[in-house]
């Protein structure tokens, strides 16, 4: 049941046609796990927290430095050198507090999946990295736990659906059989700094979809920022890969 004040707080979802009292308690029922708290994960984070997701994880093992400021807006000068899932986890708390919200200091790593992914609902991958997402894909895969990925660098961003609690779905390295550069990421290629909001924006609102509105097709879009066009595709299982049990 929703209190008094999470009738307050969430009036102008709960009057939304089709969204009501029903929805905002599938959110509140909702567990997540947001693996990397940058830019991508600054932006998501703050629009799940506010819009009443029950409980929400942040892992990551990084400390804020001053080069994180132009894009990670949840973190102020003064944070500098302390780790980003506590600093995060600190601004959050601030903005909903009916909102459970726990940082791990440290990063994602096939050592502590079991015990990250063993009571979790769903998976955003905020990371920055090829390895880490190929990583973090591969194991929700495993375990069965829906995930959704994204990536942002210079202009452009993506943003992947991997519904695996709900399908057979295929996996990363049926999208991307070839790519095994691992060098690319914002601080060798730069990136533009609201393209980190919008991205991690519209990872949060994916989410919020998927748990009012479930789809099982796993789903690709890319987004080119400078030109303002947005561009989806749906992912099929390669018979190629080498790691999908589809």
């Amino acid at each position: 049941m929703l209190n008094d004040l999470e009738f307050i707080r969430y009036s102008r979802q709960l009057m939304l046609p089709g969204f009501g009292e029903a929805a905002q308690l599938k959110l509140k029922q909702t567990k997540v796990l947001l693996i990397g708290c940058g830019g991508l994960g600054n932006a998501a984070s703050q629009y799940l927290v506010s819009s009443g997701i029950g409980q929400l994880t942040l892992v990551d093992g990084d400390k804020v430095a001053l080069s994180n400021l132009q894009r990670q807006i949840l973190f102020r000068d003064s944070d500098r050198g302390f780790n980003k899932a506590k600093m995060a986890t600190r601004q959050l708390k601030q903005l909903n507090p009916h909102v459970q919200i726990t940082a791990i200091e440290q990063h994602f790593s096939a050592d502590n999946a079991n015990k990250l992914l063993a009571n979790t609902d769903w998976v955003l991958d905020c990371t920055d990295n090829f390895q880490s997402r190929k990583l973090i894909n591969q194991l929700c895969q495993q375990r069965q736990v829906s995930l959704i990925s994204a990536a942002a660098i210079a202009q452009q961003g993506q943003l992947m659906l991997w519904p695996f609690a709900q399908s057979r779905s295929p996996c990363y390295q049926c999208l991307f059989p070839d790519l095994t550069d691992q060098s690319g990421n914002c601080s060798s290629l730069g990136v533009l700094a609201p393209l980190l909001g919008i991205i991690g924006s519209m990872q949060a609102m994916l989410l919020i979809q998927q748990i009012i509105q479930p789809d099982t097709q796993a789903k690709f879009w890319q987004f080119e920022g400078m030109g303002f066009r947005l561009v989806s595709y749906q992912i099929t299982a390669s018979k190629q890969c080498g790691t999908c049990t589809v």
